[in-house]
């Protein structure tokens, strides 16, 4: 390891940043490195603005994958040689905005049922009734559930941020069974090398979802999604599911009001609104049909 790149791990980790964003940021600025074959603080903004056209019509990498190479890029620079101006005018690109794929309650229940294997179905059942992101399921060890309160601690999640979300009673009941077939110790979830890895998770709702017969394309997020979108069919506020998810910004949360079925059932064309207006109006006149 260069004593550049060391210096530039300790100042990320000394700014707090996670060990996924420091892996990932001293990866996208090797590879910028490695493109020119010269040290990233020798570089112009003219080489900078190549490694980027390189990824975009030569490796053809999705803009949010770009858009984190410039952020990692960015951050390099303003650490490690601040007064650089090699970045100034380099915007980010333009992403789609995809909205999630959300499943019903119905193919919910289909996909738990669908699980007879009693750790995977108490995980998938907490992923979905208390909404945790994919890491902060793997990472939860067996004093993070708090059946009396009836709540799930969530320790250093996104952004290095404590916070507790709700516990449904029948994950408590799946995790009840489970923990009595296999007394975990240190993790919640464990695999054969600490806590069940990431990947098993995507296996476990991927198989699930074909056992079920959803063919939409979902992954162990998607049941996230699916909590904060039947949460707000419920009528639970906005904001309460932005506490309950652990966004730091409600217009985050706010874009599960563009997929929500059951709200979108709920309106009414201003045509047909217009019409009915117009025809009561029309019987009080006497009119006939």
């Amino acid at each position: 390891m260069t004593s550049l790149r060391a210096d530039f791990i300790g100042r990320l980790q000394l700014k707090g940043f996670s060990q996924r964003t420091v892996t990932n940021y001293v990866a996208a600025v090797a590879a910028l490195s490695a493109f020119h074959r010269r040290s990233p603080l020798t570089l112009s903004k003219d080489d900078v603005r190549t490694f980027y056209l390189h990824e975009v019509n030569n490796k053809k990498l999705a803009p949010r994958t770009i858009n984190l190479h410039m952020a990692a890029l960015k951050t390099f620079f303003n650490l490690m040689a601040p007064d650089s101006k090699v970045m100034d005018g380099i915007t980010r690109l333009k992403c789609p905005k995809d909205l999630p794929v959300i499943l019903d309650v119905q193919e919910v229940r289909r996909l738990l049922d669908s699980i007879h294997n009693v750790k995977h179905k108490a995980a998938v059942a907490l992923m979905y009734s208390s909404g945790l992101r994919l890491t902060e399921c793997a990472m939860l060890k067996p004093h993070h559930i708090d059946s009396k309160r009836m709540k799930v601690r969530v320790e250093q999640g996104k952004g290095k941020k404590d916070r507790y979300t709700i516990l449904s009673n029948e994950a408590l009941a799946y995790l009840r069974e489970y923990f009595k077939m296999y007394r975990p110790k240190k993790w919640l979830f464990e695999g054969p090398h600490g806590h069940l890895h990431q990947r098993s998770f995507g296996k476990i709702v991927g198989d699930a979802a074909i056992r079920a017969h959803i063919d939409k394309p979902i992954s162990p997020h998607t049941l996230r999604h699916c909590f904060a979108t039947h949460l707000l069919e419920q009528g639970v506020a906005l904001q309460v599911i932005q506490q309950l998810l652990g966004h730091s910004n409600i217009k985050t949360t706010a874009i599960y009001t563009h997929v929500s079925s059951v709200m979108l059932d709920k309106v009414i064309s201003p045509l047909d609104t217009m019409e009915s207006h117009n025809t009561k109006r029309h019987w009080k006149k006497g009119g006939r049909a």
